[in-house]
């Protein structure tokens, strides 16, 4: 149990949870893809957007190896992020000082990991770039659409990170993680409200009360 932990969690630990607590030090980088001309502009397009998206509020539905669930979700560049799971499973996932905190909102146990050893702080840092540090394994056009998937070129163990866009006008439609076992899990985006003010209590984690406080 990492250090700082208190308790498990009863259940087994939503999808991401796994992604996030990869170590990649023996993982192999996979191929780079080939882009073409305009490849490139689309991934310089998307930089941009990425770059001047520093905050939002949406909806979320996850598919994922647990099932289906669903949510809602912020977000704080530099390195802010909370999702509430809803019933009948109330669950946090809160990024905040370069630590990752996922709690039980019933039973108030927590695990705490490094933000820096999730593929979450490509989304997270101060500055997004997708060359160098990130690997792009894949671009695909959609009608309508584009999924262009990362991984750390440092630490491509940790994960894959696949980006949903839609396009005119460019905009976050989903993501979806693939994690070294092969387990898919895919956050659906809607009510999606870009340059959204968020109060900084929403990355704050308060444990519930019990009726011994």
């Amino acid at each position: 149990m990492n250090q700082g932990d208190r308790g498990g969690l009863p259940r087994r630990c939503f999808a991401i949870v796994a992604v996030a607590a990869l170590m990649a030090a023996c993982a192999t980088l996979p191929p780079p893809a080939v882009l073409s001309p305009d490849d490139r502009v689309a991934v310089g397009q998307i930089t941009d957007y990425l770059n001047n998206l520093h905050s939002f509020q949406a909806r979320f539905t996850q598919l994922g190896p647990d099932g289906l669930s669903q949510g809602e979700v912020w977000l704080s560049r530099p390195g802010r992020l909370a999702v509430e799971y809803e019933q009948p499973h109330p669950r946090a996932m809160i990024a905040n000082r370069g630590r990752l905190l996922l709690a039980d909102r019933v039973t108030g146990a927590i695990t705490t990991l490094p933000v820096s050893r999730t593929p979450l702080d490509i989304l997270l840092a101060p500055a997004i770039e997708l060359t160098n540090t990130v690997t792009i394994t894949r671009i695909a056009r959609l009608p309508g659409a584009m999924q262009l998937s990362l991984v750390k070129s440092a630490a491509p163990g940790q994960g894959t990170l696949t980006l949903r866009f839609s396009v005119n006008p460019l905009a976050l439609v989903g993501v979806t993680i693939l994690d070294r076992n092969g387990q898919t899990t895919s956050f659906d985006l809607s009510d999606f409200q870009p340059g959204a003010e968020i109060d900084p209590a929403r990355f704050e984690y308060h444990a519930p009360k019990t009726s011994e406080q």
